[in-house]
């Protein structure tokens, strides 16, 4: 397997399995789907208590390709704690990937740290003052890997420069509390291309500074920037090649999404981290009647 050059390791470990973004040229992915945000269907199971159906959730996208699952359940007028500390139980004993722990409640944060197996990630703090006093502070009493968007109290910035600079306070203020920059992933945000013409080519081009000037990872919400738009799937999916092409090493997304797994796939085939094109073969097979479908 290829390491990227000069590119720091993390390692996150689940209940058995260890995730180790940075170390290949093809970015790690992790799976979106543990999330309400416009699932009504999972905002209903949420507040009716039937955590059960994230079991389900996480097994899918896993069986898919997920190497990590975010972990978000907030939604408003249920008891997030208790949601938080239920579906990591749950999704733990389901599969034993890392997990990314994905709440905008400090308190929550602190309480899933505190129950959480293995090595998380935080998703996350952002540059707003508030937020990286409250975040902060916690992922380095529990060595997390931490995720800083570039968003800061002025909201999100339209320019590359902003977004660099955002990244360096972040960095600045962990290293502060006594973490290692190693261990920060910059998630360079993505703009609906839909309503911000440039909005891409920012994030492409924080991708690269980000990676050259301060020599850590980054991640991308990599479905944003299709929003509104027709045959999202495959835009996705060229987005997420062009982003991992100026170093991004993970992102979020859906994982059982074929045109998604196809690039990845394809990105370990040609890399040289598919050993005989095996992994292309198996994920080949298992979707020939999707691809097929799609010739008719």
């Amino acid at each position: 397997m290829m390491p990227r050059a000069n590119m720091p390791v993390i390692e996150l470990k689940g209940t058995e399995k260890t995730v180790r973004i940075g170390a290949t040229y093809t970015p790690v992915i992790v799976g979106e789907r543990i999330n309400p945000t416009n699932r009504k269907a999972l905002i209903e199971k949420l507040k009716a208590g039937e955590f059960e159906v994230l079991e389900g959730e996480a097994k899918k996208q896993v069986e898919n390709g997920a190497d990590i699952l975010d972990i978000n359940v907030g939604v408003p007028g249920i008891d997030e704690k208790h949601a938080m500390l239920e579906a990591l139980r749950i999704v733990q004993s389901a599969v034993d990937v890392p997990l990314w722990i994905d709440t905008s409640d400090p308190a929550v944060l602190a309480e899933a740290l505190k129950a959480v197996k293995g090595r998380p990630g935080i998703n996350s703090t952002t540059g707003e003052e508030k937020r990286m006093e409250a975040v902060i502070p916690l992922a380095a009493e529990y060595d997390a890997a931490l995720v800083g968007l570039t968003i800061d109290d002025a909201g999100i910035p339209t320019t590359t420069e902003k977004r660099v600079e955002i990244a360096g306070k972040i960095i600045d203020q962990a290293e502060k509390a006594g973490m290692d920059r190693k261990n920060i992933i910059i998630d360079c945000v993505a703009l609906a291309c839909g309503t911000s013409e440039s909005g891409a080519r920012a994030t492409l081009d924080t991708i690269r500074t980000v990676t050259e000037k301060y020599g850590v990872n980054t991640t991308l919400g990599l479905s944003n920037a299709s929003f509104g738009l027709p045959a999202r799937p495959k835009l996705n999916a060229a987005f997420m090649l062009m982003c991992a092409g100026e170093g991004m090493t993970c992102f979020i997304g859906n994982p059982s999404d074929p045109e998604m797994g196809f690039a990845l796939s394809a990105s370990k085939l040609f890399w040289g981290e598919d050993k005989f094109a095996m992994g292309y073969l198996k994920f080949y097979r298992k979707w020939q009647g999707v691809f097929e479908a799609a010739k008719k």
